[in-house]
């Protein structure tokens, strides 16, 4: 529906009415009249702002503290997925996943082979 909306409001800004520009273009009168009072509101017929799922688990300052914690405290306990997990208030499996990425698990990876060697 999203390729429609110039296309809505081009005609409307031509002078069709609501019924004509549901008829041409095969849409529901109801979303014409929601995509031309969007348009008239906003000013322009894109997404608006905050659409969608949040970042959350993969937000750069949740990154840049688990970096931190794996760098400070390089002993796998310590390190956890269940403890950064913790740490981050991010679910365990959202904590694997990052840990999981190639940048954390290579600092992961090395911080536990450094403190095995030890």
């Amino acid at each position: 529906m999203a390729e429609m909306r110039p296309a809505i409001i081009k005609l409307h800004e031509k002078g069709y009415s609501t019924r004509e520009i549901e008829q041409l273009l095969d849409v529901s009168q109801s979303s014409v009249s929601r995509h031309i009072k969007r348009y008239e509101e906003t000013g322009n017929h894109k997404d608006r702002e905050g659409r969608g799922r949040k970042k959350t688990a993969r937000s750069k300052r949740n990154i840049q503290r688990a970096k931190g914690m794996i760098q400070r405290n390089s002993t796998t306990k310590a390190n956890s997925s269940r403890k950064l997990a913790k740490k981050l208030d991010v679910s365990e499996a959202s904590a694997r996943r990052r840990r999981g990425k190639k940048s954390l698990w290579k600092l992961w990876r090395r911080s536990w082979t450094t403190s095995r060697s030890d």
